[in-house]
């Protein structure tokens, strides 16, 4: 193996461990926010690439709660792929260097759907 190869994969090693450092340290925060909040309920949890967790609350109430608990502000908008609109909820926030992302997302009914698209751009 050559002097220039070697160095590759030496870099190549450090670029590994440093991404399994960082997934390691977004666990830690994401066990910890859990066990903090662990009266706050959630559908999921997952660790995300880059230093990003996201927690899927069962409902929109929910999010509102953690973005209290957690002292940041809910964004909620409507999209409509094309197979009928969505609303999401969501809070996005920093917890020791990690974005912590809660979330909810439901389909409208048929009648609020109707109401959305009959006042679409308007509110």
């Amino acid at each position: 193996m050559s002097a220039t190869s070697t160095a590759a994969d030496q870099s190549l090693l450090e670029m590994i461990a440093a991404d399994e450092q960082s997934l390691l340290r977004t666990g830690a925060v994401a066990r910890e926010l859990l066990a903090r909040h662990s009266d706050l309920p959630l559908h999921g949890a997952r660790l995300k690439y880059g230093g990003e967790i996201h927690l899927k609350a069962p409902t929109a109430e929910d999010v509102r709660a953690w973005a209290a608990r957690l002292d940041a502000d809910v964004t909620e908008r409507t999209d409509d792929p094309g197979y009928g609109p969505f609303r999401h909820t969501d809070v996005v926030t920093v917890i020791d260097g990690v974005q912590v992302h809660v979330w909810h997302c439901r389909m409208l009914s048929e009648a609020e759907a109707a109401a959305w698209r009959e006042n679409r751009g308007r509110s």
